[in-house]
C-alpha cells in the first residue's frame, strides 16, 4: 500500500478518485485489506458503519471526531485516522474488552520500531509517558461487522485548537524518526496490527491477552475510576494493577488489599498527575 507522506496532499491533483456521500476518495488495494483515503471527513467511524468487512477508511481531518462515551477528539490535519472494519459474529459479550487487544497489538507495532516509552491506559488511550497520543474506539457497524477506530497524533499540534490538551497530548513527531511517520507505514503497521489482534482474539478472547495487557500499562499509577449510574458510589480511587482475564479492573487501596471492579461499571479512569 502506497498512501502518502503525511505533509503530502491526501488525493491526487486535479481531483482523481470516486465519491460518495461523505466525499471524494481514492480506493487502493492492502493486502487484505481495501482502503479509502479521504480528505476531510465527519468521522472515519460513520463510513466505516457503511464499509463490509476487510474495508478500511483513512482521513486526513476530522470535523466530529468522537471516542469513547461520544466524547469529542480533536482531529486536526497532520495525525491519522482510520477506521478498520472486520467481520462480526453478533456476540456481544464474546467481544467485549476487543479495543483492549488492539491497543496492545498496536502498541507492541510501534514498540518494535523503537518508540519504547509508548504504554497502554485502560481502556482504550495509547501513551507517552504521561501524554496521549491516540485513541481506539470499537462500535459495531452493521450487523455482521465492527468498526475500529484509531486516531493518531503524528505531526499535528491538537493542543493550538483546544488550548486544554497542552498539558495531556502529545505527538508522535517528538518520539520517533522521520522516516516512520509517513502515514503509508504507519497505516499499514496498524492496519497489520488490527488483524493480529483480531485472529489472536477470535480463538483466545481478553484471557489470552491479559497477561501481556498487564505488562503494557507502564509504572502502577494511582488514579481515580469514575463510575456509571447504578453504581454502588460515584467513584473509586486506589492504585490501578491491572486487569483480571474476565476485563474487571484490579484496584489496590491504601492498605495494600485489592479489589476487582467490574468493567462494565467503569465510566472513565482517571490517572493522577505529580503536582
Amino acid at each position: 500500500m502506497d498512501l502518502p507522506a503525511a505533509d503530502a496532499a491526501l488525493l491526487p491533483a486535479g481531483g482523481a478518485g470516486a465519491e460518495d456521500v461523505f466525499g471524494r476518495f481514492v480506493e487502493e488495494a492492502a493486502g487484505e485489506w481495501t482502503v479509502r483515503r479521504y480528505g476531510t471527513v465527519a468521522s472515519t467511524q460513520d463510513i466505516g458503519a457503511g464499509l463490509p468487512a476487510w474495508c478500511a477508511a483513512v482521513a486526513e481531518c476530522q470535523s466530529a471526531g468522537r471516542g469513547q462515551w461520544q466524547r469529542a477528539f480533536t482531529s486536526d490535519p497532520g495525525g491519522l485516522y482510520l477506521t478498520a472494519v472486520l467481520p462480526f459474529d453478533g456476540d456481544g459479550a464474546r467481544w467485549r474488552g476487543f479495543a483492549l487487544a488492539v491497543g496492545w497489538a498496536v502498541a507492541g507495532t510501534f514498540r518494535a520500531q523503537a518508540i519504547a516509552r509508548l504504554r497502554l491506559r485502560w481502556p482504550n488511550d495509547l501513551m507517552i509517558e504521561d501524554r496521549k497520543v491516540g485513541g481506539i474506539l470499537v462500535s459495531q457497524g452493521k450487523a455482521d461487522t465492527l468498526c475500529v477506530g484509531l486516531g493518531l497524533n503524528v505531526r499535528n499540534r491538537p493542543w493550538e485548537r483546544e488550548p486544554g490538551l497542552s498539558a495531556v497530548a502529545c505527538r508522535l513527531a517528538d518520539f520517533a524518526q522521520e522516516e516512520q511517520l509517513g502515514t503509508g507505514f504507519l497505516a499499514r503497521a496498524i492496519l497489520g496490527a488490527i488483524r493480529a489482534a483480531y485472529v489472536r482474539f477470535s480463538h483466545d478472547g481478553l484471557s489470552g491477552f491479559v497477561e501481556e495487557l498487564n505488562q503494557s500499562w507502564g509504572t502502577a499509577r494511582e488514579v481515580r475510576l469514575e463510575l456509571a449510574a447504578g453504581a454502588p458510589t460515584p467513584e473509586l480511587s486506589g492504585r490501578f494493577r491491572g486487569i483480571l482475564p474476565n476485563g474487571d479492573l484490579l484496584l489496590e487501596d491504601a492498605a495494600g488489599s485489592c479489589i476487582a471492579v467490574p468493567s462494565h461499571l467503569v465510566r472513565r479512569l482517571h490517572e493522577r498527575r505529580d503536582p
